[in-house]
């Protein structure tokens, strides 16, 4: 990457624009002083100011921390460099209007009102200083060429600049509009979104708060403002606010689980990203929260933990099978009265545990009574893991999708008795 590439833009069109126009500056003073008869000293002393002096405050400005104040602390440079050639060339007006117009113009443009006086008291100053240096002698007048070039020069500079300013303007009003456009889309996005979406400030106070909010809080609730965690329950209150406030000091983004009370009178469960909001210094200004609303899920969840507890700790023994008979879960009975643990059975077949006390046409039979009425429960005869032999009730039902089809078995069996000793015995239904 070149080193220009390294500057603000800013910064490269004003060392652009320098450059040239300091180019102009020593024709017009070398012809000037020409015509006058002035010494080669005033002529070494142009080319370095005009030639090589541009480039010098540009290696300055490349290697600046703030590259853009740097140069704009340069234009008062030049304002008051060119202050000092007014007094030297002895006060030509036509010379000493775009010496005097130019440093002025930039500094306007780039700091208003106060840089337009900087700027103006700095050329004074060169100009003290230049008459202290030279002496006071005054000259207005310039030949016909000098003063055509500059004219054509100011006019030039003028419209340099102008166009500058033009194309900064209409830059500046594309990015406006594609920051607007890019507010609405966001705006959209979050208005429309199922999520609750909210900015808030360091000290938790709404900033913004989407339209899903409304489902839950009322409209005083969401005035910017107002209190962010007001709703927030009594037991979630310390360990939210100190959350957000690590967010606000960290600058690092959490995650949160929090109960609100809603308008409607019941508690809503919320999970929430919350991500810092930074200026462009870098500095935290606030965050942005995004919740989701996980009542029914986590309802659910517990109803399934609740079925999950009941499962394990039945009396009776349970499996579960896939259409295919690869066996998915059992729970602690089946373990008890089988003698499998379920790392064993997990994953294999049910036919491989059947233990040989019935037939295959009878597993056969079984099974396609499943499939025709969906359910079968009898006694038979079964083997534990160590050898001996029990009775038991079975119950077997099937699990059928919307279409139809049987999707698992479920296999509900309790102990009827047990007989400790015996190694074999035919198979029978009671």
């Amino acid at each position: 990457m070149s080193a220009i590439a390294l500057v603000p833009r800013p910064v490269q069109t004003i060392y652009t624009v320098r450059t040239v126009s300091f180019v102009w500056c020593f024709l017009v003073v070398a012809l000037h002083a020409w015509e006058r008869g002035f010494g080669a000293g005033l002529w070494i002393a142009a080319a370095l100011h005009f030639l090589v002096y541009p480039h010098l405050i540009w290696q300055r400005s490349r290697r600046s921390l703030d590259p853009r104040r740097t140069e704009l602390q340069h234009l008062y440079v030049d304002a008051f460099l060119l202050g000092i050639w007014i007094a030297v060339l002895e006060f030509p007006v036509w010379i000493a209007y775009p010496m005097v117009f130019a440093p002025a113009l930039n500094a306007i443009i780039n700091r208003g009102l106060p840089g337009l006086a900087l700027s103006l008291a700095a050329t004074c100053m060169g100009v003290l200083g230049g008459m202290l240096f030279h002496g006071y002698s005054y000259w207005p007048m310039t030949s016909t060429l000098v003063t055509t070039l500059c004219f054509l020069g100011a006019l030039a500079y003028t419209a340099g600049v102008g166009f500058i300013v033009f194309r900064q303007t209409a830059r500046l009003r594309t990015t406006r509009a594609e920051i607007r456009d890019s507010e609405h889309r966001y705006r959209l996005i979050a208005e429309h979104a199922g999520d609750l979406v909210a900015m808030l400030d360091r000290n938790s106070r709404w900033l913004y708060a989407s339209p899903s909010y409304a489902r839950i809080f009322r409209a005083e609730d969401l005035a910017p403002g107002a209190d962010a965690l007001r709703n927030l329950h009594e037991e979630d209150q310390f360990r939210v606010r100190g959350a957000l406030q690590v967010v606000m000091r960290s600058g690092e983004s959490c995650r949160l689980r929090m109960r609100l009370h809603a308008h409607t009178g019941e508690i809503r469960r919320m999970e929430a990203m919350v991500h810092p909001v930074r200026d462009e210094a870098g500095g935290i200004t606030g965050a942005v929260m995004a919740s989701r609303d996980v009542t029914e899920l986590r309802d659910r969840e517990e109803q399934l933990e609740v079925a999950a507890l009941a499962f394990e700790r039945m009396a009776e023994g349970m499996m579960i099978t896939n259409a295919a008979g690869r066996i998915l879960t059992v729970n602690q009975s089946y373990t008890r009265i089988t003698g499998h643990a379920p790392e064993e059975v997990l994953g294999r077949q049910e036919i491989e545990f059947r233990a040989a006390m019935q037939p295959q046409t009878y597993y056969d039979e079984l099974y396609a009574e499943v499939t025709r009425s969906g359910y079968w429960d009898g006694t038979t005869w079964c083997r534990r893991r160590d050898g001996t032999v029990y009775r038991e009730w079975r119950s077997i039902s099937a699990v059928r999708d919307p279409e139809e089809r049987v999707t698992h078995y479920v296999s509900l069996f309790r102990e009827l008795d047990s007989l400790g000793g015996l190694q074999e015995r035919p198979a029978k239904q009671a």
